[in-house]
């Protein structure tokens, strides 16, 4: 899967629930609306060696390779009822409703 690296987390935790936490992400630098064309061709060639890899190592390599990426905000997300971009996360109350408002919670990590 390609996606832009703001959405990796996402693809990440779509692939785990799915079943498929060793699926190939290959993150491509947001954004990619209203770049030049030359901005477009520059990130995807800096990609394609990667993703001739995800289609051509084996499949052991390429779950290696791809099963820890963006893992961590994932994991976060999934465990902990938060929404996270990127290093930083905000507490989703209807996902951890034991949480209280104004609560001191540790989300180092």
């Amino acid at each position: 899967m390609i996606c832009s690296d703001e959405f990796g987390p996402l693809g990440r935790a779509e692939a785990q629930v799915l079943g498929a936490p060793g699926l190939p992400l290959v993150a491509i630098p947001h954004p990619l609306a209203d770049n030049q064309k030359s901005l477009v061709e520059a990130k995807a060639n800096a990609i394609a060696d990667e993703i001739e890899a995800a289609l051509t190592d084996d499949a052991d390599s390429v779950v290696a390779n791809h099963r820890d990426r963006f893992t961590r905000l994932t994991q976060r997300r999934l465990e902990g009822g938060e929404l996270c971009l990127d290093d930083s996360c905000a507490i989703d109350f209807a996902v951890s409703p034991g949480l209280a408002p104004g609560a001191s919670t540790d989300l180092g990590g």
